[in-house]
């Protein structure tokens, strides 16, 4: 340990060698550099001895040119001194090295050199020589922090100077401002307020005399186009009772088709897949009241609006802009992420014909254009109706999950989710995420296909899943309620009782008194 010590304090002081005597000349570089490879390979061989005259000619130089010890110098020194024991030389050195150190101006390496001492003086056991320069440094060391608390009081000055520069510029350019007393600034800033709400007012009922002007030109449109063509009007010149009771019907009509009314905001989404927008228009007269209704014009829209938004039905074109729309309808009954929205598909086909496009589309219902009011709202509301029969399906299925009676679930989607529950049944941590990010759907996009499905929320469904699976152990006297509870993952037995009261209305430990044989 010793040698690979020397060799590379050799090596450091031989690189720091022109650093050190940068005031030199060359010579004495060069005859420094060769005495010091000299002793590194001495060193280095283990031959301590010869390493030794190299170091007393080393010492010799240096007195001659009058180079002063380093600390990096004393510890090589004193190192090779110590592989020789021999402590006169040693003393001598630490002497000189002491002596230099009191000499240096420089209280840096004044007390990096007497922190060198202190070890080596410790190191050969001369205690009161290490004292002596454990003084000495702590003075170097006072001196050092006495500099640089100077330095930082002549940075802070300074920063002093430039920020009171900076102040007394700023107030020889507040000249050039506008000073307004504080009382009249709240005037102004109230007028300026007052001439924002002003403008924002005006703003609003100009927007509310356009979306007027906007119905008016859309219920004329629809009173137009509902209007006999031109040929009959100019066999129709006299008006007669008969044709001005048609008029007025007419007219009175389609304001009630494409106003929703007041109320409520619905819930519930419809996208509608035509190009059309008269069509669109007539749509939205009969599906407004029960939905929100968005738009898409062209296949690749309608595919993003569905995949994004996850619609609560969609009504569909079977033309869309030249192109068909049965592969849309396809595309959106075999997504497994929009499989289970409601597609009503629009033909021009009637009979066998409309139904074969809607079976290839695989559509929920179909109707050919032009679609009637009355069958239009029914099969619609057959379709709401229908989703409602599955919600209440799936809560008798999750009542006879875990009893003998079990009936199997057909669609793959709740058979993944419910299956994902009961592995995880008894870990607390279990969440919603976790099932979303299983089946790689978002976490909005899970709840919201969950819901359509079973009218559930993510995590009102796992628990109750986990309060289903407690009631059938519980009458079956598989554990106390305590262990039950901790093997449904509930980790507090009071909030699974209470979970259990208010979802059941009975208590846990009296449905654990009953008798066993109890269903």
């Amino acid at each position: 340990m010793l040698r690979i010590r020397l060799t590379f304090t050799l090596i450091f002081y031989l690189c720091l060698g022109n650093a050190l005597l940068s005031g030199q000349n060359s010579a004495i570089l060069d005859t420094l550099g060769g005495k010091l490879s000299v002793m590194v390979e001495l060193a280095q061989a283990g031959n301590f001895e010869q390493a030794q005259v190299e170091v007393e000619s080393l010492r010799e130089f240096m007195k001659r040119n009058k180079i002063p010890l380093t600390a990096r110098a004393l510890t090589l020194m004193s190192g090779i001194y110590q592989a020789n024991s021999d402590e006169r030389s040693a003393s001598t050195l630490l002497t000189v090295a002491e002596m230099d150190a009191r000499r240096d101006p420089n209280p840096f390496t004044k007390a990096e050199l007497l922190k060198a001492l202190v070890q080596e003086y410790r190191n050969w056991q001369l205690p009161e020589q290490a004292l002596v320069c454990q003084q000495l440094l702590t003075v170097a060391q006072d001196s050092i922090k006495s500099r640089e608390r100077k330095a930082e009081a002549l940075g802070m000055r300074q920063k002093y100077d430039s920020l009171a520069t900076l102040h007394q510029l700023e107030l020889s350019q507040q000249v050039n401002y506008i000073k307004i007393p504080k009382e009249d600034a709240w005037i102004y800033g109230s007028l300026v307020g007052l001439a924002f709400l002003i403008l924002l007012w005006r703003n609003l009922s100009f927007t509310r005399r356009w979306q007027k002007l906007l119905r008016k030109k859309e219920q004329e449109w629809e009173a137009v186009k509902s209007s006999p063509a031109p040929e009959q009007r100019r066999h129709a010149i006299v008006p007669t009772p008969f044709t001005e009771e048609i008029t007025a019907v007419s007219k009175t009509r389609v304001p009630e088709m494409v106003s929703s009314g007041p109320g409520p905001m619905p819930h519930q989404i419809c996208l509608l897949i035509e190009p059309n927008r008269q069509v669109v228009l007539y749509l939205k007269s009969l599906l407004s009241d029960r939905f929100q209704i968005e738009t898409a014009q062209t296949q690749s829209e309608a595919l993003e609006m569905a995949n994004e938004m996850l619609p609560d039905l969609i009504v569909c074109d079977a033309l869309v802009n030249g192109h068909t729309g049965i592969e849309i309808a396809r595309q959106i009954k075999l997504s497994e992420r929009t499989n289970h929205i409601p597609v009503v598909l629009l033909t021009n086909k009637f009979g066998n014909e409309g139904k074969l496009d809607a079976l290839r589309a695989g559509a929920d219902a179909w109707f050919t254009r032009p679609v009637i009011d009355d069958e239009f709202d029914a099969s619609v509301q057959r379709l709401i109706e229908a989703r409602k029969l599955k919600h209440e399906q799936f809560s008798r299925f999750l009542q006879l999950y875990f009893t003998e009676n079990r009936v199997d679930l057909q669609d793959p989607f709740l058979q993944q989710t419910v299956q994902l529950i009961e592995s995880n049944m008894a870990n607390p941590d279990f969440l919603p995420d976790d099932i979303a990010r299983k089946l790689q759907l978002s976490r909005v996009h899970y709840a919201k296909k969950l819901m359509v499905l079973t009218g559930k929320e993510p995590v009102q469904l796992i628990r109750e899943m986990r309060l289903e699976k407690a009631k059938v152990l519980l009458e079956k006297r598989a554990g106390t309620p305590q262990a039950i509870s901790e093997l449904v993952g509930f980790s507090n037995p009071g909030t699974f009782a209470l979970a259990f009261k208010e979802h059941f209305g009975e208590n846990t430990l009296l449905l654990y008194s009953k008798p066993s044989g109890r269903l």
